[in-house]
């Protein structure tokens, strides 16, 4: 590896990195795009792309440490593409062993000529063979840090996200959390139950060569150990045996208490995950409205249904912001699987770190009490409305329950009723679920459930 033959993968990685940071572009999505769009790519070079992709958006904050530290122009003087390029090229020398550094520096040399930078050349090889030649050296952080720097070195991740942990977790949680983070996160499916059992799928999925096992919290779920081909090729997901959902975001639908018949409500509901597992528990009876304020996001709601085979949901567009959007509707239940800053989700989508700030929160915050606000008065009596959120800023959880609650339009349900015997320790004494990869291998959720006060 890292000769010509894997030039194709560098080049599409840097596309990807560069239109991430130029455009907002969703690495994830913006991969499966371009590497689905160029079938003469190896099974190799894919996996590499991907893993140049996300490995260098998970350690950016330490690979522009490192370059700042051997550059001759501080980082704010070098040219964004170029500076994609060099991030590549450092990742591949201090993190990707089984490609020789030689290579890495004559690859990412050549990479940056191909961009239309040639003369830049001679800065890109000089800035790579001082890291080639030092190595992980240039990593150690000054005995002079402080912990929330040394913290935020070591894991790369942004200063105030560290010092944040610190102060709601201490020091042992904060640095098991921001190493999960920048684990690769397992691939997790839900059975769909309206077609085949857990055990049903398992056994389909060994039929196709895809060795799996049963997760522990939720029992729909399956999480994948050994994948040798993209999961959109296999019969059993043409067949619609199976969703791509994590095992925390499984868990929330359970906890609607959702039984066939009732009239329920999912407020955020693209792309689709929660939608279609509670149209499972409806036993595909009853009707399920899916609202979402983007259309194109309602799409992909739709085809998830076709290919499931669910028709019970109903999708329609509307805006939770708008206290009529809903007009006079009453639900049995409503789930608001609102919004927010995504923290909680850092394995999956490490461009986050580099997109959120503390003002962010606040405005995340802001926006899920008002729809929380406009959502209440369409609550049956007895009804459960579910706020969930992917990250564990107190802002968006503690923050938005105390704020609520102080409407007096609603209570805080504490019972862990409807989730599975094994998910029930996630909920805490003050009745919030909560999940964290360093400690369940899950996403990152907090989530409420309220119902109307008499």
């Amino acid at each position: 590896m890292g000769t010509g033959k894997d030039r194709g993968a560098r080049r599409r990685a840097w596309e990807v990195l560069w239109r991430t940071q130029r455009q907002g572009a969703y690495p994830d999505l913006l991969l499966t795009v371009l590497l689905g769009a160029d079938p003469s790519m190896e099974k190799s070079d894919r996996a590499l792309a991907h893993e140049l992709v996300m490995g260098t958006l998970r350690w950016q904050l330490s690979l522009d440490r490192v370059l700042s530290k051997v550059s001759q122009r501080p980082l704010s003087r070098i040219p964004g593409k170029l500076l994609v390029a060099l991030r590549l090229g450092a990742y591949q020398l201090l993190f990707l062993e089984r490609i020789p550094p030689s290579a890495a520096v004559n690859e990412t040399v050549e990479l940056v000529r191909s961009i239309g930078l040639e003369h830049a050349t001679g800065f890109a090889n000089a800035v790579l063979r001082a890291i080639a030649q030092r190595g992980r050296s240039l990593m150690e952080v000054e005995a002079t840090s402080s912990l929330a720097e040394r913290i935020s070195v070591e894991t790369s991740h942004p200063l105030w996200m560290v010092e944040m942990w610190l102060e709601q977790w201490g020091e042992g949680e904060t640095r098991e959390l921001c190493q999960a983070n920048n684990e690769v996160a397992p691939i997790t499916l839900r059975t769909n139950t309206l077609k085949i059992t857990r055990e049903g799928l398992l056994e389909a999925l060994r039929e196709e060569g895809v060795e799996a096992t049963p997760t522990h919290f939720s029992p729909e779920g399956v999480e994948i150990t050994d994948l040798k081909v993209p999961l959109s090729t296999l019969k059993s997901f043409r067949m619609g045996l199976f969703q791509v959902q994590d095992e925390a975001s499984q868990l929330i639908s359970h906890w609607m208490e959702i039984a066939p018949g009732q009239r329920v409500l999912d407020a955020c509901a693209a792309p689709g995950g929660k939608t279609t597992h509670m149209a499972q528990l409806l036993e595909n009876r009853g009707e399920l409205l899916a609202v979402d304020v983007h259309q194109e996001r309602l799409n992909l709601v739709s085809r998830e249904c076709k290919r499931l085979g669910i028709n019970c949901v109903k999708i329609e567009r509307g805006d939770l912001l708008d206290p009529q959007s809903l007009g006079e509707e009453k639900f049995d239940r409503i789930l608001l699987d609102a919004p927010c800053s995504g923290l909680g989700v850092l394995r999956r989508n490490p461009d986050i770190k580099w997109r959120r700030t503390p003002k962010d929160i606040q405005r995340m915050a802001s926006i899920q009490k008002r729809m929380l606000e406009n959502l209440a008065s369409h609550l049956r009596p007895q009804g459960i409305l579910l706020y969930s959120v992917c990250t564990h800023t107190r802002e968006e959880t503690e923050g938005v329950l105390e704020a609520i609650l102080e409407e007096g339009q609603l209570l805080l349900l504490k019972t862990p009723g409807g989730l599975p015997l094994s998910a029930r320790e996630l909920v805490g004494e003050d009745g919030l679920l909560r999940t964290f990869p360093h400690k369940h291998g899950m996403d990152g959720f907090t989530a409420f459930r309220l119902t109307p006060a008499p």
